[in-house]
């Protein structure tokens, strides 16, 4: 990747779903990124707003099995979900800028905000094929969050520059303290959410 090419959402989200290593490594060699604000706006939200309203898409066409009283409203539940995955990238994010320096790594949030986002990738495209019918649907959701993991631990090691024994603890750090927020503020956000009554939802349904 020369350093005076642009980075593009599309491409770079392509690339680093068939080649993260060689990708990731280029990126890190590529010199100043965006910083985290135009990351956050040029990158993760096109990526956010694309998964979301695909996957609505696909349940309007192929509803889920559940009573109908418990089916969200469909716009509302955009509208959380959107709200969510974006505190869920803002939660990593700050993570990994936050305990960085703590693992020995180069302190930057663009570059902690770049590494979250590829590693999201799959996650997001796993929250689309959650909507094809189970099993096949759920199945390749999970095969995705998965290697949504294992290609955020990678982004974070590139980007971040971290020394070998330092990569495992970082990453494990950043999903906890990332998680914990996205729980606190998504379980809150989901009674200012107008759709299914709160008795009514199904065990996770509204946080995935």
């Amino acid at each position: 990747m020369k350093a005076d090419r642009p980075l593009r959402v599309w491409p770079l989200a392509a690339r680093v779903l068939v080649r993260p290593g060689p990708v990731l490594r280029s990126l890190a060699a590529h010199g100043p990124l965006p910083s985290w604000q135009a990351v956050f706006l040029r990158f993760s939200l096109p990526l956010v707003l694309t998964s979301v309203i695909l996957s609505q898409w696909l349940y309007g066409l192929m509803p889920p099995a559940l009573p109908p009283e418990s089916v969200p409203d469909p716009v509302g539940f955009g509208v959380y979900s959107v709200l969510a995955m974006t505190v869920g990238v803002a939660g990593l994010t700050l993570s990994a800028h936050y305990l960085v320096e703590l693992f020995q790594g180069p302190a930057g949030p663009e570059r902690a905000a770049m590494a979250v986002t590829l590693g999201l990738v799959p996650a997001w495209l796993g929250n689309v094929v959650a909507a094809f019918p189970w099993p096949w649907g759920n199945g390749l959701a999970l095969a995705l969050i998965l290697y949504s993991l294992a290609l955020l631990y990678v982004a974070l090691r590139e980007l971040l520059g971290l020394k070998p024994g330092n990569r495992i603890g970082l990453w494990a750090a950043t999903l906890f303290s990332g998680a914990f927020i996205t729980l606190v503020f998504g379980w809150a956000l989901m009674d200012l959410i107008p759709g299914a009554a709160p008795e009514l939802r199904l065990g996770t349904t509204w946080l995935i």
